[in-house]
């Protein structure tokens, strides 16, 4: 047998030159004899077992030449034996992907011998020397394997595997993409899922460098939830996609209606253990057929460390208002008004800010500032918030109540809750950054704010509105930042909320004297008699004198003229809407 071995002709070589390895890589030298070093060890082996149809020769001289082979590539006996195959097919096949399911046909064998030594794959995949690749050519099945250049070129040097190379090989996003294979092979094969499970775990042990995999097994220490967790970054990072489908999820990731029952019914109502990390949230929370779901940005700071903020969503300038973007506006108040806006303006300075957080931790108490701003619509609250960011530099997230309902069971709890993580990281982001935190602004915030309902008598509405607002009592006392509320209808307050508020401000509306240097300000060619005049004959509110500018703007615009005051006078007559024979807002 060893003389045998030592005169085989090595027919699995090409002699032409111009042989196209993977496509690209061409051997730059004729083979006119027999190879040396490496690549003759692992054509000794190859045409040993082709002559015994895969069974294991017993001669001295294979039994040396699988010994240097162990040695050169860190694998065992068995290993060794479908490396020299799968390495040979992958050449004779011109360097494209090859399948395990080759072997039995260039060893005219039963396909059962080699299949028994199919496991020892993962050994040899986690080595580096061989990779798991996809291929269009399904008429063998999944999976393929291809063999990295290094290694070629290692081989056909002489050389040995650099280690290095084969650490860069191993990255979450390979991991994912062997996860997604085992995934679709477990479904195309209907396997059970404990072999999905199997499988994924050996990836994990082959990209045990990838320290991120480590971190995801320490707080998922079941495999069942790592499964999904992986599927659902599948989606999102291999593929892009904004949201996974929940059923086709749950489906992949089990085999049995009961498991499928369960996951279903922890993933509704948001008990999976993926929830309460905050790994997970719904996209769309509707019916099980129609819900979709995503990583969280906590989930791909986890999966993928420092790269994972390239795939965090961020929020849009629609909701959030930078500070040098707001419009500087001179606003006038009632003496008190004025004295507790100042007040709160200097509270919210940054230093300032910082050193009463410091504060109310040593004593124990939450550390953000909940205030409420109420009164008569048209009075400057909005506004105020407004001009506080823009002195203050802090940016406003502003919240569109009305947005954040939805038709969907759990949808609009899912949003408020949602909103508070944003709003928590951006606080986060704006410390590190050392930057003032953003201020939450709830607008016109009477529907949420509002006295609780009885359940029986108000129904699934009246259910909705008091989960919200036990969402907002809670994170109102975790809160890391600033909350502002703006409400016309005080009276409406729920005394649960009222305790959260730290400051209270009512705003009245302006008197006599307020009024003329509202009108005075916007008008300056208006005398001080007739700015008086309009603010004594007309009881408006500061955003109704806004509106009668507007229209002098306009019609100055118009004409090329000064509006006259007499006209001004007919715009404050006509800025009421009448009621009957009586004429509400002015005096004839």
């Amino acid at each position: 047998m060893e003389e045998a071995n030592e005169q085989m002709p090595l027919d699995f070589v090409e002699k032409d030159s111009e042989k196209n390895i993977q496509g690209k890589r061409k051997i730059s030298k004729r083979f006119t004899g027999r190879t040396t070093g490496t690549l003759r060890l692992i054509s000794l082996v190859t045409m040993a077992m082709k002559k015994t149809n895969f069974e294991e020769d017993s001669t001295k001289t294979f039994k040396l030449t699988v010994e240097k082979l162990k040695n050169y590539f860190s694998l065992n006996e068995i290993q060794v034996i479908l490396f020299c195959s799968l390495f040979t097919l992958y050449f004779d096949n011109t360097g494209r992907p090859v399948s395990f399911y080759n072997i039995s046909d260039f060893y005219n064998c039963n396909p059962l011998v080699p299949l028994q030594y199919y496991p020892e794959l993962a050994g040899i995949i986690e080595r580096g020397i061989l990779e798991e690749v996809e291929h269009e050519d399904s008429t063998y099945g999944k999976p393929f394997y291809k063999v990295p250049d290094f290694v070629v070129d290692a081989i056909l040097s002489e050389k040995p595997i650099p280690p290095a190379e084969i650490q860069q090989l191993r990255t979450m996003q390979t991991f994912l993409r062997q996860v997604e294979r085992a995934g679709d092979s477990r479904v195309d094969n209907g396997q059970k899922i404990g072999m999905l499970y199997s499988a994924i775990e050996a990836k994990e042990k082959s990209h045990k460098n990838v320290k991120t995999i480590e971190n995801v097994k320490k707080v998922l220490q079941k495999i069942q939830d790592r499964a999904i967790l992986y599927d659902i970054a599948v989606g999102m990072v291999n593929h892009i996609n904004t949201e996974v489908d929940l059923m086709v999820l749950v489906n992949r990731n089990t085999d049995d209606s009961t498991s499928r029952q369960q996951i279903l019914e922890s993933f509704m109502d948001e008990s999976h253990v993926l929830f309460s990390l905050e790994l997970v949230q719904f996209e769309n929370k509707a019916s099980i057929m129609d819900s979709t779901v995503s990583l969280t940005d906590k989930a791909f700071e986890l999966l993928l460390g420092e790269e994972g903020k390239f795939y965090q969503k961020k929020i849009g300038d629609k909701q959030l208002h930078a500070p040098e973007k707001i419009q500087e506006k001179e606003l006038f108040y009632m003496e008190e008004n004025a004295r507790e806006i100042e007040k709160l303006t200097n509270a919210i300075f940054d230093d300032n800010f910082k050193n009463l957080q410091k504060r109310l931790l040593e004593k124990k108490m939450p550390r953000g500032i909940c205030t409420i701003f109420y009164g008569e619509p048209g009075t400057g609250k909005t506004e105020t918030v407004y001009q506080m960011a823009r002195k203050t530099n802090r940016a406003i997230l502003h919240v569109d109540i009305g947005s954040m309902r939805s038709q969907w069971y759990g949808e609009t709890e899912q949003k408020f809750s949602k909103l508070f993580s944003d709003y928590k990281k951006l606080c986060e982001s704006a410390e590190k950054n050392d930057k003032p935190a953003p201020i939450l602004l709830f607008n016109e915030a009477d529907a949420i704010f509002g006295k609780r309902v009885e359940i029986v008598s108000q129904g699934g509405g009246g259910r909705v509105d008091n989960t919200i607002q036990n969402i907002l009592l809670e994170e109102m006392e975790k809160l890391p930042g600033i909350l502002i509320a703006t409400t016309n209808l005080e009276g409406n307050l729920d005394s649960a909320f009222e305790r959260r508020f730290l400051f209270k401000v009512k705003f009245q509306k302006p008197d006599t004297s307020v009024k003329t240097k509202i009108w005075k300000s916007n008008l300056p060619h208006l005398s001080e008699n007739e700015a008086k005049t309009l603010a004594k004959d007309f009881p408006f509110s500061g955003g109704e004198i806004t509106n009668i500018v507007r229209k002098v703007a306009l019609d100055e615009i118009l004409t090329g003229k000064t509006t006259p005051f007499d006209e001004i006078v007919l715009y404050c007559k006509s800025e009421k809407i009448k009621s009957g024979k009586t004429s509400v807002g002015f005096k004839n």
